[in-house]
């Protein structure tokens, strides 16, 4: 038995073509649309919280999950960092830190804002669909973003390792000289 290659005809390359524009563009909204549910399950949207900010300030988004134990780990740097370098800004800015518990439901991102004791200047979200890995293209958690007023990406760190969390150390350090 011989077998020929394939060829296909121009009719056949224009519907391959139409099959495959939805899923190179994906399905997914910008991310200043994009959507979590606080834990009073209110819907907070990315880009409204963002118009409430001075230019000056940077928002930390934190994607972890209550089975992840590096996030568990992660998280408590990640306030006290932040904490830190709130103080050293001297008020000059402000460095919010929301914590979103991806995939997970309600109860559990209350249970584990308590275990992990996250603070009052905190915000817990919840993404229960984990529609971030598609939005956000997180490839696994902890991922960890930090943006600006405008929405731009100024650092995205994924894993909780030791370079990861200088880097996120020094990125912070590199913000006190901003006016």
């Amino acid at each position: 038995m011989k077998f020929l290659p394939f060829f296909p005809s121009k009719k056949n390359i224009s519907f391959l073509f139409l099959l495959l524009i939805p899923l190179g563009t994906g399905f997914s909204e910008p991310l200043s649309n994009f959507a979590f549910y606080n834990l009073k399950r209110e819907r907070t949207v990315l880009s409204d919280s963002l118009r409430e900010f001075s230019k000056k300030d940077i928002l930390i988004l934190n994607f972890t999950g209550s089975t992840c134990q590096p996030c568990k780990e992660q998280v408590p740097v990640l306030q006290r960092l932040t904490k830190e370098a709130n103080l050293s800004s001297r008020g000059e800015f402000r460095i919010r830190f929301w914590v979103i518990f991806v995939g997970d439901d309600f109860l559990t991102g209350q249970e584990y804002s308590k275990i992990l004791k996250l603070e009052k200047d905190t915000e817990v979200l919840i993404d229960p669909l984990s529609a971030s890995y598609s939005q956000i293209k997180i490839v696994g958690l902890p991922t960890v973003l930090v943006l600006d007023a405008n929405q731009e990406v100024l650092l995205r760190t994924e894993g909780f390792t030791k370079d990861g969390t200088n880097t996120f150390e020094n990125f912070l350090h590199s913000l006190e000289g901003r006016k």
